[in-house]
């Protein structure tokens, strides 16, 4: 099962070219790990928008308005989790540097009005998604992805455990997102998951 999503993953793209490669696969070691964190830097006091509490699972983001307290946060209260953190472009290059490496960082999102001068330094780190400033175009469905991805990590770590209810239960949000809103997902992995929930019953 592990093996043919895997190679699914790492040798075909996307039909759509607006949308990357998948991330780079993580093993999940359900004795230390918490979840998934979803973050929303930005100067501006928002909530965010019900679609991104439906990809997400959760309406629980964190929502910073500093940076040095966001840093802070992802350092010492996300260490056993994986994160998500979506960030405007005028606290995007001070940040990314100084977290993009840490482990538990998943996938990094900036949103911004000025996108050619953020994908030029933006280029340097892999864990950058997008850069858009159209988040209905760009940003949703290139996080749906990876959330999606995300969780089908998960289920495969619970699945290895025997837990098959849970494991089938994060293929079904996987299969959500990217057939809801991610942008023409692969077939091929659309098939995986339905095999991985298919071997959950």
């Amino acid at each position: 099962m592990e093996n043919s999503f895997e190679q699914s993953l790492s040798s075909t793209r996307f039909i759509d070219a607006n949308i990357s490669e998948p991330l780079t696969i993580r093993r999940i070691d359900l004795a230390t790990f918490k979840g998934f964190k979803f973050i929303f830097l930005d100067a501006l006091t928002i909530e965010t928008r019900d679609i991104y509490d439906k990809i997400s699972g959760t309406f629980a983001w964190e929502i910073c308005e500093n940076k040095d307290y966001c840093i802070n946060y992802i350092r010492e209260q996300c260490s056993n989790k994986l994160v998500f953190l979506i960030i405007s472009g005028s606290f995007g290059k001070d940040v990314v540097p100084e977290i993009h490496n840490l482990p538990q960082i998943y996938a990094i999102y900036i949103h911004c009005a000025h996108v050619q001068y953020h994908l030029e330094w933006s280029k340097q780190y892999s864990k950058i998604r997008v850069v858009c400033n159209d988040d209905d175009q760009d940003l949703i469905p290139r996080f749906a992805f990876d959330v999606a991805q995300a969780n089908i990590e998960w289920g495969d770590a619970l699945f290895q455990k025997n837990q098959r209810d849970k494991a089938k239960q994060k293929f079904e949000k996987a299969l959500d997102n990217l057939t809801r809103y991610a942008k023409n997902p692969n077939p091929l992995m659309i098939k995986s998951i339905k095999i991985k929930i298919d071997q959950c019953k």
